[in-house]
């Protein structure tokens, strides 16, 4: 098995607020040379955490799916680097740390 180079960079991030939507990102996902950049990762909060989810779409059957699949290898480094954009951007807050 192959290993390949990856870079992740986030392009834009921005505030939405819409129920629990906090932001909608754009993100570079450089693989090998080859640029792939996916258009509308959200950012997703409730009282309990905070979630990236990947663009997704309505289907012929009126259910959404998810738009991109990603292997986890490149899935949570991306969301790791969307959420520092986000606290970066103070649009996110670190959670204190509980005794």
């Amino acid at each position: 098995m192959e290993t390949s180079t990856a870079t992740i960079t986030v392009l834009t991030i921005t505030p939405v607020h819409a129920g629990r939507l906090l932001a909608l990102a754009d993100v570079e996902l450089l693989i090998d040379g080859v640029s792939v950049i996916l258009h509308g990762v959200q950012v997703r909060a409730d009282g309990s955490k905070t979630e990236i989810t990947l663009p997704n779409y309505r289907a012929p059957d009126g259910s959404w799916r998810t738009a991109v699949t990603l292997p986890e290898e490149v899935r949570r480094p991306m969301g790791d680097a969307v959420m520092a954009a986000g606290l970066e951007a103070g649009l996110l807050m670190e959670k204190a740390a509980v005794v």
